[in-house]
């Protein structure tokens, strides 16, 4: 029988669902749903059966990521996995694209032009402990973001990891539980978002200048956690790991980060704490 690549549908995210549950990722089914109103996506079809799926989200015109690449262990070896990145490449021809890898996904993105830069650390907690917020220095105060702050958090997003995400913000100003902002003589220094996902929280984006400004965000959140399922995924360069580990937040997962293309430059911004694997 055919298998046919197709344009992921509303109608396909059942299955979607189902795919990410034999793999025990922790998606729920409203997950997917924001992931496909955020982008696009693709599926290996077989007479209306999903057997794979992989999706990529645009960040403005020159940056994109992508992720949930899944091919259903009955379909593995026909070169699915291959047909459904090969497809989205097509579409994002002239990005700079950037994806977390599985030791098992790094051959094969490796031979489609991708280079590792980096890795990054899943830490997580399923009942945390009491954490005390770390107060703002000197100068500092901390306040709940609203939507008129909506296009300052997407330029401090931006000068992170170059892509564009005012339609993401737009989204999680909507979804997310809260978006805390770091301000320092008055002007915007950082932020941090809480949102459920998965088992119960995950805190991030997480953005801002440095480690000290970091944990004032997450401490301030975990703050109000206590009892809760929490995740965190950082980059394993930028230090943050040590300190998750003390608050209880330990590593249980790791992934490569593969770039291809450019990757950008950090531009006096750093994320410490990514809006998902997938669409960061």
């Amino acid at each position: 029988m055919i298998i046919q690549i197709n344009a992921m549908r509303e109608e396909h995210l059942e299955q979607a669902f189902g795919l990410t549950q034999q793999l025990t990722w922790p998606h729920r089914l409203v997950d997917w749903r924001q992931a496909l109103q955020l982008g696009e996506g693709v599926v290996a079809e077989q007479e209306g059966e999903v057997l794979g799926t992989a999706s990529c989200w645009r960040w403005g015109s020159d940056y994109a990521s992508l992720g949930l690449v899944i091919v259903a262990d009955r379909a593995q070896g026909k070169g699915l996995g291959r047909q459904l990145m090969q497809t989205l490449l097509q579409k994002l021809e002239g990005y700079t694209v950037r994806l977390h890898a599985t030791e098992m996904g790094m051959p094969l993105y490796a031979k489609l032009g991708f280079a590792i830069t980096g890795g990054i650390a899943q830490h997580q907690c399923r009942e945390l402990g009491e954490v005390d917020p770390i107060e703002p220095g000197p100068g500092q105060q901390l306040r709940l973001a609203t939507p008129d702050d909506l296009e300052l958090i997407t330029v401090l997003d931006r000068q992170a990891h170059g892509q564009y995400r005012s339609n993401l913000f737009a989204n999680l100003f909507d979804s997310a539980e809260r978006i805390l902002l770091l301000e320092e003589q008055g002007k915007a220094a950082g932020f941090a978002c809480l949102r459920r996902f998965g088992h119960g929280y995950l805190i991030g984006p997480v953005i801002c200048r440095d480690l000290p400004r970091a944990k004032v965000l997450i401490s301030t959140l975990l703050a109000g956690l206590a009892g809760q399922f929490v995740r965190i995924d950082t980059d394993s360069g930028y230090g943050l790991g040590e300190w998750l580990n003390s608050q209880g937040l330990i590593i249980v997962d790791r992934g490569v980060t593969m770039v291809r293309g450019v990757p950008w430059q950090p531009d006096g911004m750093l994320a410490f704490g990514l809006m998902s694997q997938a669409m960061s």
